[in-house]
């Protein structure tokens, strides 16, 4: 029953074999031109099927999505197969790991990696369906010499989504130039990030142009230098970290500043400084005052030498006023007050500093001369030498014995015990 209906249906418009394989042929011939016309349909000019164009008409609107697929924002699944949610994620992971380029723009900015070089050209990856072509004569020097495998950024110049024939062009220079320009924008509020710079001129208006990766950039004449320059022009054509601090959205101009970068790295050098700070040091004379010289020395740091700390030679030249700011000068650091206040000297850190090497000097226990400088009710104060005060506390001299004594009065004591760190020496009366 089943066969005779088959065959009813089969034969339905034909009494003989013959008939019906004709009737098949034919029915298979107008499938392929309807194939054939639908791919013409979809056909590009270069031959390539227009998925885009295609996928703008397929009727998915009719089908729903399943609803047991976890997909991202946006993104709808149709199938109901079971492995549908390993194959989305996969495509997602893809996705991430080599994010596909849909569209390019005129004027908008890519990352990518050199593709290929030849004489005139190089070409950049930048994961759209097609290359963008470089002309290396029109980029700037630096730009030239790219290799294969290196990381640039593109601005693109010419060609469209639009005309697929039609080759992309771009050039590394804008790209890089831009890129760096935002990132150096971005960089304005953390203030975290010194970039390398070359200063190209001094301006009249009073300050300098700095060029940092191909962006002109400006720099105050205030933030060239820890302290003012006793030279102006000595930096032109120097190279320098900067940090960029305000944009001025009038003159479309980047504020960069080297005094910033100094400041940051004043631990650093205070640090190293701590290391060795018997050492000599040469710095350079930055300004004098009534009381002392001040010198900038280790690129970053400031100090002053106080009047009488200088030598006789600079002593003298500094009475007379003849010290001049950019003159080289050698010292010792006598005290590491703070990282923004270190005082000098040009004598021996012994004459300067009478607490280095103490314990050298002075055993304990041990007794020595000395004069008393100051009677307090706790105690009195003695000088052991200049610069070196002891205690002589209260509890070792006793009330009445304390009246005894007046200032200049000289005085035998016994050292107990020196704390050079902090500077105090205690004492109390030979027995």
């Amino acid at each position: 029953m089943t066969q005779k209906n088959k065959r009813t249906r089969i034969q339905s418009k034909s009494i003989e074999g013959v008939e019906v394989t004709q009737t098949e042929s034919t029915q298979s011939e107008k499938t392929e031109v309807k194939i054939e016309n639908e791919r013409d349909k979809w056909t590009l000019d270069n031959g390539e099927f227009d998925w885009d164009g295609y996928g703008a008409t397929c009727p998915t609107k009719m089908r729903k999505p399943n609803p047991h697929i976890k997909t991202q924002e946006g993104d709808k699944v149709f199938s109901r197969e079971p492995y549908a949610q390993d194959f989305y994620d996969q495509l997602v992971n893809a996705h991430k790991e080599n994010e596909f380029v849909h569209k390019l723009k005129v004027g908008e900015i890519y990352d990518g990696k050199v593709y290929g070089v030849n004489e005139k050209f190089a070409t950049i990856d930048v994961n759209y369906r097609q290359l963008v072509f470089i002309h290396l004569s029109k980029e700037d020097p630096q730009y030239r010499n790219v290799t294969p495998g290196e990381e640039v950024s593109v601005l693109i110049t010419e060609g469209t989504n639009d005309d697929t024939r039609a080759h992309i062009t771009g050039t590394i220079s804008g790209g890089m130039k831009q890129r760096i320009f935002k990132d150096l924008r971005a960089g304005i509020d953390s203030a975290d990030t010194a970039w390398t710079g070359v200063v190209k001129e001094m301006i009249s208006a009073g300050g300098y142009v700095v060029n940092v990766q191909g962006v002109d950039c400006f720099m105050p004449g205030s933030l060239a230098g820890i302290n003012k320059l006793h030279n102006f022009e000595s930096i032109v054509g120097t190279e320098m970290y900067v940090v960029p601090v305000s944009f001025s959205q009038e003159r479309g101009t980047l504020v960069v500043s080297h005094r910033k970068y100094l400041q940051a790295m004043i631990p650093v050098e205070i640090s190293k400084l701590r290391e060795n700070i018997t050492e000599r040091v040469t710095g350079t004379v930055t300004g004098t005052a009534k009381y002392g010289v001040f010198c900038e020395f280790n690129t970053c740091l400031t100090g002053m030498i106080h009047v009488n700390d200088l030598d006789q030679e600079t002593f003298k030249r500094h009475k007379s006023q003849s010290i001049k700011p950019g003159e080289e000068v050698e010292f010792l650091i006598k005290e590491i007050v703070s990282n923004t206040k270190i005082t000098l000297t040009q004598k021996t850190l012994e004459e300067a500093n009478p607490w280095i090497n103490i314990n050298e000097r002075y055993k304990v226990p041990s007794t020595v001369k000395a004069k008393v400088k100051a009677v307090k009710d706790y105690g009195i104060f003695v000088t052991l030498e200049e610069g070196i005060v002891g205690l002589l506390h209260i509890s070792e001299v006793g009330e009445d014995l304390i009246k005894v004594f007046k200032n200049g009065d000289d005085i035998t004591v016994q050292i107990t015990r020196i704390d050079a760190e902090t500077r105090k020496v205690f004492l109390k009366l030979p027995s």
